[in-house]
């Protein structure tokens, strides 16, 4: 990161570098896309029940999962593509005592779970970074259509009939048919 002190890198198209992810999560302890749990927990809270399996896509050093924790929620895996997020990440919920808080590093583009897993998949921010090469937000490229399907489709294999998928996001509505 040229600028440590920066929230964000140089250009959008950065955030495609799985390289600045490890650089910035090595120098960074915490940081919350979109605010803190705090905004979204009355809408997050009645949609998951306390014996919910919840995965997170891309949970780099966020508290979201340590707060779903806080509320009850305790079958909880995290992902992140970045090694150094998710080994933080291990280190860092190991102290405080929340064992069972899985975090593996994967890729949102193919997930390396059963069909079926999970009654909740949720993401803050991680599918935006699919759209930073996207071009027309209203007709992004077909490159970027791709990886956004990859991921719904695997969202959806990942998610238990009658699942739930919540996606807080800064990106328009995306309409397509699974």
């Amino acid at each position: 990161m040229e600028n440590p002190n920066s929230v964000g890198p140089p250009s959008a198209l950065t955030y495609l570098d799985p390289h600045y992810w490890d650089e910035r999560f090595s120098s960074e302890e915490h940081y919350e896309w979109f605010k803190d749990y705090s905004h979204f927990q009355h809408l997050i809270i009645s949609n998951i029940k306390p014996s919910s399996s919840v995965l997170e896509l891309g949970c780099g050093n966020s508290q979201l999962c340590e707060e779903l924790y806080k509320d009850g929620i305790v079958d909880i895996t995290c992902i992140d593509l970045s090694s150094v997020a998710v080994e933080k990440m291990q280190s860092r919920l190991l102290p405080k005592g929340y064992k069972e808080i899985k975090v593996v590093q994967a890729d949102m583009l193919d997930l390396p779970f059963d069909s079926e897993s999970f009654d909740v998949v949720i993401e803050k921010g991680t599918m935006d970074v699919l759209f930073v090469d996207a071009g027309d937000p209203w007709n992004p490229r077909p490159e970027t259509v791709s990886k956004v399907m990859a991921t719904l489709d695997g969202v959806h294999r990942v998610l238990k009939p009658d699942g739930i998928f919540i996606s807080i996001t800064f990106g328009q509505v995306f309409k397509q048919n699974i």
